[in-house]
């Protein structure tokens, strides 16, 4: 399993630097980025412990997430800026985007690490996939700990999504409050 990390690993490195590259449109980036959370979530799923160990999951809020936000936040604060309203609206699709990762991150985490949280709807509820558990046997079963862990982390960055983007607000006020009340 080791040299699989590393292989992901090896690949992660080359879609951050990708995202980075001036030369590369907005299409190519955005596939970079969501090759990386593929990549990253890939990597949660198969060997959480070893994953976290090597802080996958701060690397993919930072470098598919975070460093986008605020970029496209300076981009629409600046009055300036004469394509202004067209940031504004790409920063509202990327911040649904974002908010749909860490849904179905946390939904996949809670299923196939059989995590029940009070705040989740499972998904065979909601109609949208199977609460089956697939490739089990691929999976390195980790700590309970560290499915708080990450669950937790999820349900942050989707109370981290909130204050960019305020029609998300009464939706995920909820999501906020768990997560401070620590009733997770």
């Amino acid at each position: 399993i080791l040299f699989f990390f590393f292989f992901l690993s090896r690949q992660a490195e080359v879609l951050k630097a990708d995202m980075t590259d001036s030369k590369l449109g907005p299409a190519e980036v955005w596939t970079s980025r969501q090759a990386l959370q593929d990549l990253y979530q890939k990597m949660l799923v198969t060997d959480l412990e070893y994953a976290l160990d090597k802080k996958v999951e701060q690397d993919l809020w930072n470098h598919a997430f975070k460093n986008q936000i605020t970029t496209l936040q300076g981009q629409a604060k600046n009055r300036a800026n004469p394509n202004r309203s067209e940031v504004q609206a790409n920063l509202s699709l990327f911040l649904e985007a974002a908010s749909g990762f860490y849904t179905q991150l946390l939904q996949e985490l809670c299923t196939v690490f059989n995590v029940d949280l009070p705040c989740r709807v499972k998904s065979s509820q909601l109609g949208i996939i199977s609460n089956k558990q697939t490739h089990t046997s691929a999976i390195v079963k980790p700590q309970s700990s560290s499915c708080s862990y990450i669950c937790q982390h999820c349900l942050v960055h989707l109370g981290d999504i909130v204050p960019y983007n305020s029609p998300l607000l009464v939706g995920r006020l909820q999501v906020t409050s768990i997560v401070h009340s620590g009733s997770w």
